[in-house]
């Protein structure tokens, strides 16, 4: 798939902006990982202060799929760590948004994919296995869908209900 410019997209896609459709996410975000550039259709999953099931998607084909994680926004644990961030690139994942923290900060920029979180934790998070896949979430200021389209590059996140070409 190639790689789409976000400020392109949002500079040709002003009907989709306008309608909803092309919607940006505020510049929350931090970089990590090796990919500062990386798109692919959404796999959502809500969880709080639990990663058993980042870890259950992750270990499955991400077929250059993007893992877009509501963490509530918390800032009292790690969701995702170095050993699941290479998991990730392992199992074929183009990228991983956190809306929440991340841990293991140097073996996650050794990783060779893209991840957006709010920053950094060094603890662990809880292992009860709590959690929804493939629901609607809020995170960035926007309901994001499982399906949709995330392109992250270094100017930020935007979601499309399909993909985008330009």
């Amino acid at each position: 798939m190639a790689l789409v410019a976000t400020a392109e997209a949002c500079d040709s896609n002003a009907s989709l902006l306008a309608s909803g459709d092309l919607r940006v996410l505020q510049p929350i975000f931090q970089i990590y990982g090796q990919c500062r550039s990386f798109s692919g259709p959404i796999v959502t999953l809500k969880v709080f202060e639990d990663n058993v099931l980042v870890r259950e998607l992750l270990n499955s084909r991400g077929d250059g799929k993007v893992l877009v994680i509501d963490g509530g926004g918390s800032m009292r644990c790690a969701l995702l760590g170095g050993n699941l961030g290479q998991l990730a690139h392992n199992n074929g994942w183009s990228g991983i948004v956190v809306d929440g923290c991340i841990r293991d900060v140097d073996e996650i920029n050794g990783c060779g994919i893209g991840v957006r979180a709010l920053g950094s934790h060094p603890l662990k998070s809880n292992k009860k296995g709590h959690g929804e896949k493939h629901v609607p979430v809020y995170i960035g200021g926007t309901f994001i869908q499982d399906g949709e389209w995330l392109y992250a590059d270094s100017d930020g996140i935007i979601v499309s209900k399909s993909e985008l070409s330009i």
